[in-house]
């Protein structure tokens, strides 16, 4: 089967019904599809194997090249990491100004003849427990960036992980129970995973959430909170079919401007 028959067969797989399109069951192999050397960047779709936990075949899916395949571009990254962490900042740091702190208004002692230097209040920043002149107040730590930029951050993401052969497609994120050494057994096996961030289409599944809470190399998120911040955290991405039929409609979505 030629390569140009597989691509129709990829455009049903990147659409929202992704269980209707699969590939025919003579072109799936129970070999490990090499990629070769190949420049990144050039907007090409990947072809990449498909299993689960298993380690089990579950066929091809070709990822879309506008999403998984665009320049790399680090002061990209930069900017919307930059733009999450101060997003994220809670902003309650407060000081007292001199209005606010609690005190007397009376005058310490009379203006003359003390020999001691004249002032008006106790509560002033000279003083312990006084005010803190210019201190910090409760604000929104949170810069401005352009939509079009945070989403072309995550495809950059996304595009490097699949050029390292850090991105792994799983068939679905079905666990036979919710014990942990299901998880602990499967990540042994990936000799350079440290952190592995599994990310679903949907809500997570309750199975997976217990199995990975009391891991701290191994988090899950769904599609819609995937972003780049964890993507830089984590070494290894899984990712399911259905988790990428998402990530894809939302980044081939027009920008709401």
């Amino acid at each position: 089967m030629s390569f140009d028959m597989l691509r129709r067969y990829s455009t049903t797989i990147l659409t929202p019904n992704a269980a209707e399109g699969q590939f025919p069951s003579n072109s799936l192999s129970p070999k490990h599809v090499l990629t070769p050397d190949r420049e990144i960047g050039l907007y090409q779709d990947l072809m990449i194997p498909v299993t689960n936990f298993n380690n089990e075949d579950k066929g091809l899916m070709v990822l879309a090249g506008d999403v998984f395949d665009v320049p790399i571009r680090k002061d990209i990254i930069h900017r919307v990491v930059r733009w999450q962490l101060a997003k994220r900042q809670q902003g309650t740091h407060s000081t007292k100004t001199i209005s606010e702190v609690s005190g007397t208004g009376r005058k310490p002692w009379k203006q003359k003849g003390t020999g001691r230097a004249r002032h008006g209040t106790l509560r002033g920043p000279q003083f312990r427990g006084g005010a803190i002149m210019h201190g910090p107040k409760p604000r929104s730590h949170a810069i401005k960036l352009n939509k079009k930029v945070r989403r072309l951050g995550l495809k950059i993401a996304l595009s490097a992980r699949a050029a390292e052969g850090k991105l792994m497609i799983f068939d679905d994120m079905e666990l036979p129970s919710h014990k942990t050494k299901y998880i602990v057994n499967y990540v042994s096996q990936i000799e350079t995973a440290k952190k592995l961030l599994l990310v679903d289409g949907g809500p997570i599944n309750e199975k997976l959430k217990l199995a990975t809470q009391n891991l701290h190399y191994v988090n899950v998120l769904p599609s819609i909170g995937l972003n780049v911040y964890s993507i830089l955290l984590h070494d290894t991405l899984v990712m399911s079919r259905d988790a990428v039929n998402r990530i894809v409609e939302r980044m081939h979505t027009p920008i709401n401007r």
